[in-house]
This record gives structure tokens, C-alpha cells and sequence, in this order.
């Protein structure tokens, strides 16, 4: 008969040096990643929706078609970040869901709108994707590209303090 203090704890396992967890890492990312999705959603949600019997206008879909399209990129940034702190197979949790931004905002893009609205056939413009749905996305973006620069030059500076100690970088 076993008893519990002849069980081996989790806690006595010798770790390889080096070793962390990276369950939290990815875990973070991705309810960062889908915080930031259901706000696309959402928003692109609202923004679309035919309250009243109203038909939303061209350019209320031109935005919120631009909008699921920008969120891929702080989607992308945060996947580099994770990977960069060690995540891999848990980041398909956000990259699969991402990934119907795509067809989500090409076909809000494609929507006609209201034909009583004087720009019911306007054109995509440049200036579209800095809309005001879009802000959120591009401000995510500008804190995650200082996250990612700040972890790539840490990383540059733990491998030259190791090579110059005579360590192998790992």
C-alpha cells in the first residue's frame, strides 16, 4: 500500500534548467486575441445591423468591413508575440478564429448598402481603413509592435551577455 508521502510530487521533479511554463503565456494571448476579436465582431455587429427596419449605408459597411480587415493585424502581432515567448500549438486557439476576419470583412466590403443613400456605390478608400471602428485596432497594434520590439532586444542582450560568459545561447 502506497501511501501519499511515498507518492512523487510534481513539485520534487528535478526541471531542466531553463524550463518554464508557457501554458499562461498562451492561455493570455489568446483571451487577449479573443477579447480583441469579439470586439470586431461586435462592433462590425452593431454597426451593420438593420435596427428598425433601417438598411445600413454603404459607408457603414465599408467601415466595419475595414475593421474586421485591420484586426489582423494586431491578431498577427500577438501570435508572434506568443511565439516569441515560447507558445506554439495553443496560438491555433486564436489564429483559426482569425482567420474569418477575412471573408467576414471582404463581405462587408462587397455589401451595396442603402440604395437611398447618395453613396450607395462608393469605392473602398485608402482613408477607409482609419475609420473610427478601426482605432482600437491600430492602437493595439502600436502597443503590441513596442511589446515585440522590447522582447526582441532582450533577447538580443541575454544572447550577447551569454556568449561573451562563454555560455551557448539558447
Amino acid at each position: 500500500m502506497t501511501t501519499a508521502s511515498s507518492q512523487p510530487r510534481l513539485d520534487d521533479r528535478p526541471r531542466r534548467r531553463g524550463s518554464r511554463r508557457t501554458w499562461p503565456v498562451t492561455a493570455g494571448v489568446v483571451l487577449i486575441g479573443w477579447c480583441l476579436l469579439a470586439w470586431t465582431v461586435f462592433g462590425a455587429g452593431i454597426n451593420t445591423a438593420p435596427f428598425f427596419g433601417d438598411t445600413p449605408s454603404r459607408s457603414q459597411y465599408v467601415e466595419s468591413g475595414m475593421t474586421a480587415l485591420t484586426a489582423l493585424l494586431p491578431v498577427a502581432l500577438l501570435l508572434l508575440t506568443g511565439l516569441l515567448a515560447g507558445s506554439r500549438w495553443g496560438l491555433l486557439l486564436l489564429a483559426l478564429p482569425a482567420v474569418l476576419l477575412v471573408p467576414m470583412g471582404l463581405d462587408l466590403l462587397s455589401k451595396p448598402g442603402d440604395p437611398a443613400d447618395a453613396s450607395a456605390g462608393r469605392a473602398v478608400r485608402a482613408s477607409d481603413a482609419f475609420a473610427d471602428l478601426t482605432r482600437l485596432n491600430w492602437a493595439a497594434a502600436v502597443v503590441l509592435l513596442a511589446l515585440l520590439v522590447a522582447m526582441l532586444v532582450a533577447r538580443r542582450r541575454r544572447a550577447r551577455a551569454a556568449t561573451s560568459q562563454g555560455r551557448p545561447t539558447p
